[in-house]
């Protein structure tokens, strides 16, 4: 039985990636399907809608790896630009803990807002998550 169905599948699966697309118009309704325009229907264009085959394991090794030197040549670019990842100077991050008064949660606290004030409309969630993580660690 098994013999019998594995060339079946084969022949369907074989069949099923060869398909149309029809663009249909009926006064100013616009359809596109994949099935021919009906006697109603005028047949605008048509096109071959046959899906790529799917990537072998070197071909998405390959993209994996120059994404990779993609966001490593962008990285290496912003840093040599200037407009890099900044990083609080620790002296910076004391500042607003050595003022006389200023508790750890509130030293955070103005640190995100400064933060997102420098940012501006540019802030991305992973920023928000990890500024109000630290804001949470704070004020426990």
């Amino acid at each position: 039985m098994r013999a019998v169905m594995v060339p079946f599948i084969l022949f369907i699966a074989s069949n099923a990636s060869a398909q149309q697309v029809y663009k249909c118009v009926r006064g100013n309704e616009v359809s596109y399907q994949s099935t021919a325009c009906d006697g109603t229907q005028k047949v605008v264009r048509q096109w071959d809608a046959t899906p790529e085959p799917e990537p072998t394991s070197d071909e998405l090794r390959q993209r994996q790896l120059k994404s990779q030197r993609g966001s490593a040549q962008s990285a290496q670019l912003s840093r040599a630009a200037g407009s890099g990842r900044k990083r609080y100077a620790s002296n910076h991050r004391e500042s607003w803990s050595r003022k006389p008064g200023v508790s750890r949660c509130d030293a955070a606290k103005a640190r995100r807002e400064a933060k997102l004030k420098s940012v501006g409309l540019k802030r991305t969630f992973d920023l928000l998550r990890k500024l109000d993580d630290i804001v949470n660690e704070a004020c426990k």
